[in-house]
């Protein structure tokens, strides 16, 4: 499934989720733990949100656990020129809602076009069916004329 983990079975809903977490929330970057509160919940399309990060690296950058815990955080958001709160602290800011929306709308269109593609085949190997049997139908037909004329 790493070619197409949007036809994962509750794949999308999952992305949407962790986009508007990320590009919404006061913070940057969260951990699986954040998450799971933030979201209410664990995904339904992979073992951890952290999961989702990796292998929807289009949107997200996880960073492995080290000196802190690992998290994950928006790829859109961290782009940002940092802004200066009133402690010092240097914060991105939450992404505006038509960003938010457009993020999602690609999420949308991804999914689209994963499933689109694998459902193609149908649009090739049933018409060439359809025409082998056709074939094979008039050999058959042929066959049996000749044979009947005898």
């Amino acid at each position: 499934m790493k070619t197409h983990p949007y036809l994962i079975e509750g794949r999308l809903p999952d992305v949407l989720a962790l986009i508007q977490a990320l590009a919404l929330s006061p913070m940057t970057r969260r951990s699986e733990e954040g998450l799971v509160q933030e979201l209410q919940g664990t995904p339904s399309s992979a073992s951890s949100w952290i999961e989702i990060g990796l292998q929807h690296r289009e949107f997200f950058r996880v960073k492995p656990e080290g000196k802190r815990r690992a998290h994950v955080s928006l790829i859109a958001r961290n782009v940002q020129e940092p802004v200066s709160n009133d402690n010092g602290d240097e914060l991105r800011p939450t992404l505006h809602a038509d960003t938010t929306a457009k993020l999602m709308a690609l999420a949308v269109d991804l999914h689209a076009q994963q499933t689109q593609r694998k459902e193609a085949w149908k649009t090739v190997i049933i018409p060439i069916t359809v025409a082998v049997l056709a074939a094979v139908a008039s050999i058959s037909a042929a066959f049996i004329s000749a044979a009947m004329r005898k």
